[in-house]
Formats: structure tokens, sequence, C-alpha cells
């Protein structure tokens, strides 16, 4: 049997080489992927930082934008509660002006109607000039009560004339009574008399249209 002798020199494993220069060349490649990473991940930093930022700003204006319009909408609230109040005090004085324009207009209208009321009564002493009034009294605007006061030298010539009076258009609603008559005192031979009347002026309002 032949024996090997495993246990020589030359059989022996070798070391690998390895030079100083090769350990700075592996240095060197680490430092420079470790460089590459760094950058890389400071970028990216920031770059991320960078978007933040923008976005910090953004998110800034657009709050002080919502702010400023919120403070501009409760002007603009406060201008319209303001202007509200205006609208209805003006709305309260122009009703308060129309009660006042439809009362005058009444009364307006009512002393139109009085004044045909008048017209009557002279209309109706035409040809007779034995009587003629010395006062009368016209009161009431829907209803008006007519108080005749006159004097006459005739006697019959009282009741001609109310019923002359009662015959005109603007008092055919109405007619006289409680007539009274008395001699004066003075014995100037003219007596004094009165009478009263009620109706309402739309048969003045009918005469004063026509006219």
């Amino acid at each position: 049997m032949r024996q090997i002798n495993l246990n020589q020199p030359e059989l022996w494993p070798r070391p690998i080489p390895f030079s100083a220069r090769h350990m700075l060349l592996a240095l060197a490649v680490l430092a420079g992927v470790g460089a590459a990473a760094y950058g890389t991940l400071h970028y990216r930093i920031a770059t991320q930082q960078a978007a933040l930022s923008q976005l910090e700003q953004e998110r800034d204006s657009v709050r002080a934008e919502l702010e400023s319009r919120r403070e501009a909408n409760r002007q603009r609230q406060q201008v319209l509660e303001r202007l509200e109040g205006k609208v209805d005090g003006l709305r309260s004085r122009l009703e308060a002006y129309r009660q006042g324009r439809r009362a005058m207009e009444r009364r307006l209208a009512a002393a139109g109607k009085k004044a045909a009321l008048v017209r009557g009564l002279g209309q109706a002493r035409r040809g007779r000039p034995h009587v003629w009034l010395t006062r009368f009294r016209l009161t009431g605007v829907g209803e008006v009560d007519v108080t005749l006061e006159g004097r006459a030298r005739v006697p019959e010539s009282i009741p001609r004339y109310l019923q002359a009076v009662a015959d005109q258009s603007v008092f055919r609603k109405g007619f006289f009574h409680d007539l009274t008559a008395r001699e004066p005192e003075d014995g100037d031979g003219r007596l004094r008399f009165n009478s009263k009347t009620r109706f309402t002026l739309d048969a003045a309002a009918e005469d004063g249209a026509r006219r």
C-alpha cells in the first residue's frame, strides 16, 4: 500500500494576498456608495421638506383668506342688519304716511261733498226773496247733521224753502224735521226758524261728480 504524506508545505493553503492598495480601493468604493446613498437620502428629505413648506404656506394662505372672507361676511351681515332695520323703519313711516293720506283724502272728500251741500242751500233760495239763512252748520264725515237757522218775512216761505232744499239732488236722501219758528222779540215782523236733517254724503258725491 502506498502512503501519501499530506503534511507537506507545498500542499498547505496559501493566503490570498490583500495589499493596502486593495484595502484603500475597497474603502473608497464603500465611501462612494455611502456618499451616494446619503446624497440621495438628503435630496429626498430636502425635496419633501420643500414640498411640506409649500403646503404649509398654501395652508396658511387659505386660512388667512378664509378668515378674511369670514370677517368680510360678518361686516356684510352687520351692514345687512342695519339696512333691514332702516327698511323696517321706512316701511313704518310709509304706512303712517299712507294712513295720514287716506285720512286727509277722506276729509277732503267730505269737504268737497259739504261744499255741494252749501251750493244746494244757495240754489234752493233762488226766486224766494222772503226767506234767507242766518246760520247753518254741517257736522260729521260719513253721516252729516245739517242744522239751518234763518229768517222769513212770510211764514209760508219757510216750508217752501225747506222743500226746495230737500228737492236738491245732494239732499234727496234726507228730510228736514224739528222745524220751529217764532216771532222775534224786537217786533220787526220777521220770523226766526231752525230745522235739522241727517243723511250720508253719497248723494253729495254723485252730485259733485256730475258737476
